[in-house]
């Protein structure tokens, strides 16, 4: 008969040495327990199989045999082959959720670490670089009462595809990505429609985190009004935007002051790229598209639960026209026939207007992102349209006479009194005795 071989541990030489000896009537039954860190009827039972069997009775039942949750041979190398040939650049803990999700391979992410490892593949966050320790602030206490806000270049649909950037708002006190949008180059438009997507989902935020880009923050020396105001900057049009909806703006010194909307990058441009790739996406219309679904599975797997459950989110007032309030905002003067001055061309009402507007009034020129123009004073809000400007009349009949146009040169003589002492020399009588101009002038004067 074919007997396997199998390899005991320390634990059960020990044991079986301890057992032998109690058999034997060498040391006691309590003594043995005691040892052996067992019961003594535990003792009694170990005794009899010994009897009975002899040192094979002492190894366990499952000695040598692959547990019920071992992972085959079959489904290891199945891990290694989609990590190499499909999953090859995503990290270990998004590859996982990858073969939970689509692969249907029920996996924890410590088992792919140690099969990929076994293999000798590495996770592309193996390097880890060493950051200058700050001082942590601690979250908000409930959503809605800080949004931070920044944006990112980067190269989102391959290396050998161009730049594009991401605008992005996230809850301080859950970490939940509000808001999102790609733009060509960071700019007032990819903010406001960002702000726009987390507003019309979630509220308005109490207050807005953010750098001091100039986007933020204008360059601008105060005007009267602000000064009269009581402003300690000049406002951006994005500022403006913010003072009309009701939220405050924040903004940081550092980088490091704003570090959750810091660190989602290094995020987005691990998983987004890799989601990107993996759906064919190429293009910023269909990143901005695919957005939306993104967002709603980042947000299930990281957001966190805030101090206080409540949320302060304020509601929407449904009759806030986002498009004017987050349009490029331009003071100007009305001129007569309330007409306005605007990127080189002369705007005025496009309907009929019979209100308490005159000429030389200070209004709002807003320029929404379809092209449309408004001018708001007060609580007036005019659609304004383009005037077409005058084209002078072409003369065709004009007669050119013969001749025009054409000048002769004369050159004046070489003693003629405007040319001063920049005269070279003058001849007088064919004789070799040259007399300066400067001199003859001079005689002349006298």
């Amino acid at each position: 008969m074919r007997q396997d071989m199998v390899t005991m541990t320390t634990k059960e030489l020990t044991r079986i040495q301890v057992i032998r000896l109690a058999t034997q009537g060498s040391i006691t039954n309590f003594l043995a327990a005691e040892r052996l860190n067992i019961t003594t009827r535990q003792v009694m039972r170990l005794k009899k199989t010994y009897t009975e069997k002899g040192a094979t009775g002492m190894i366990h039942g499952n000695a040598g045999r692959l547990s019920w949750h071992a992972i085959t041979d079959e489904v290891k190398i199945k891990v290694t082959e989609l990590f190499r040939e499909k999953y090859y650049d995503h990290n270990f803990s998004h590859f996982t959720e990858r073969l939970n999700e689509e692969e249907e391979i029920a996996i924890s992410l410590s088992s792919v670490r140690r099969i990929l490892k076994a293999y000798g593949i590495k996770s592309k966050r193996t390097v880890r670089h060493k950051h200058q320790v700050h001082r942590l602030r601690p979250r908000k206490v409930a959503a809605g009462m800080m949004w931070q806000t920044d944006a990112t270049k980067y190269q989102w649909f391959g290396k050998e595809r161009p730049y594009a950037t991401l605008h992005a708002f996230i809850d301080d006190a859950t970490g939940i990505v509000t808001g999102a949008f790609f733009t060509d180059n960071e700019c007032l438009y990819g903010y406001t429609e960002a702000l726009r997507l987390g507003i019309v989902r979630y509220g308005l935020p109490w207050n807005i985190y953010s750098d001091r880009h100039t986007i933020f923050r204008s360059p601008k020396e105060l005007s009267i009004e602000e000064e009269l105001r009581g402003e300690p900057v000049p406002m951006s049009n994005f500022g403006k935007s913010l003072r009309e909806l009701g939220i405050k703006q924040i903004m940081a010194h550092t980088p490091e002051a704003k570090g959750r909307i810091e660190r989602l990058w290094n995020t987005f441009q691990d998983r987004l790229t890799v989601e990107f790739r993996h759906k064919g996406i190429t293009t910023i219309a269909e990143a901005n598209a695919a957005l939306t679904a993104f967002l709603k599975d980042y947000n299930r797997k990281f957001a966190v639960v805030p101090a206080t459950h409540d949320s302060v989110y304020i509601p929407v007032d449904k009759r806030i026209n986002f498009e004017l309030v987050l349009a490029r905002r331009t003071a100007r003067k009305t001129g007569g026939g309330i007409t306005v001055s605007y990127n080189g061309r002369l705007y005025a009402p496009a309907q009929p207007y019979n209100g308490s507007m005159k000429a030389k009034c200070d209004v709002d020129v807003r320029e929404t992102v379809s092209g449309d123009v408004y001018i708001v004073y007060k609580d007036e809000v005019l659609l304004m349209k383009t005037i077409p400007s005058a084209t002078k009349a072409v003369q065709k009949d004009v007669v050119v006479k013969k001749g025009t146009g054409i000048v002769n040169h004369h050159k004046p003589a070489p003693n003629h009194p405007w040319r001063g002492r920049f005269a070279v020399a003058n001849t007088i009588d064919n004789s070799s005795t040259q007399i300066r101009a400067c001199d003859i002038f001079s005689e002349q004067l006298e």
